[in-house]
């Protein structure tokens, strides 16, 4: 673990974990009222043209690179406990995955519990894929997020396996939630390391997400999913997220079952830790996903 990574961490211990204990979570949610989504930085608006548009009632962002783009497409999928608007830490990800890769991205702001559950955001973000889909010119798709983004991005490629529909080219999971039951007994142990999470919030996000359908779903709890047929799939996270527990078995789940599969666990890593793009952890992340990008769907 660096020392700059650690001292982030230290810095993070300071700050109030609202996922702490649902009364603390529902407090906050209470607390912040309506979100603004910070403008984009102006180091990424020099780098990219960007659009736009509504989808359904819900904004989505495109940032394609100036000059002469890879062609690749990446749809990010920004976390929050699906509660949190895009935070500027997301935009600092974002940039990364721009200068690492040169490909377009597009970003949806969705609608967000507890005022909506999934059933306003999933429709929509399944007809972008279909509209970034058929742009027949791209070399490659991939589906990116971080944290409940992550999990987001699980359940679109489930559904399009599911439904016959087109695949993404990869999958790119930045400290990914994997089950909105949190059942295995080893996060228990984890959490009290964990300076971001806790138990009862996350579950509370997930029975708010899950509205009134079932948070086992396998494209809610994607843990309970075979994932067999999914497409490559790189997985980035800390040991010190209490959601590593199920990455780490997940990870195996997919390799057992013929997934092309990364999995990359960094020490002393924190909950989205590569969004602190300045330590040695984050940069060797981006690094990573940019060689997942390269090799994705190359014979092995």
């Amino acid at each position: 673990m660096s020392l700059s990574q650690s001292f982030t961490r230290w810095l993070l211990s300071f700050r109030s974990n609202n996922f702490k204990t649902e009364a603390i979570l529902r407090k906050h949610v209470q607390d912040i009222g309506t979100q603004n989504v910070p403008n984009i930085p102006a180091s990424l608006r020099s780098m990219c043209d960007v659009e736009e548009f509504l989808l359904q009632d819900q904004k989505v962002v495109q940032l394609t690179p100036k000059g002469k783009a890879s062609q690749d497409h990446i749809l990010y999928i920004h976390g929050g406990g699906y509660i949190h608007e895009l935070a500027y830490a997301h935009w600092l990800i974002i940039t990364q995955l721009v200068k690492h890769t040169n490909a377009a991205v597009t970003v949806p702001l969705y609608a967000l519990a507890p005022e909506h559950d999934h059933t306003k955001a999933t429709p929509m973000m399944d007809a972008l894929y279909d509209r970034i889909a058929a742009g027949r010119e791209r070399k490659k798709t991939f589906v990116a997020g971080d944290s409940a983004g992550g999990n987001f991005a699980l359940g679109l490629a489930l559904r399009r396996r599911d439904a016959g529909k087109s695949l993404p080219d990869g999958l790119i999971l930045y400290s990914p939630w994997l089950d909105f039951e949190l059942k295995d007994k080893a996060i228990r142990d984890v959490e009290p390391k964990d300076v971001m999470l806790g138990v009862e919030g996350v579950l509370l996000c997930g029975k708010w997400w899950a509205g009134d359908a079932d948070p086992a779903s396998p494209y809610f709890s994607v843990i309970n999913a075979d994932p067999k047929g999914l497409p490559p799939i790189a997985i980035f996270h800390g040991d010190l997220d209490l959601l590593v527990v199920d990455a780490r078995r997940f990870a195996g789940l997919c390799m057992s079952a013929g997934v092309k599969t990364t999995y990359r666990e960094y020490p002393g890593g924190f909950h989205v830790f590569m969004a602190a793009t300045f330590t040695p952890e984050a940069r060797d992340v981006y690094h990573q996903t940019e060689d997942f990008i390269n090799h994705a769907n190359l014979p092995t």
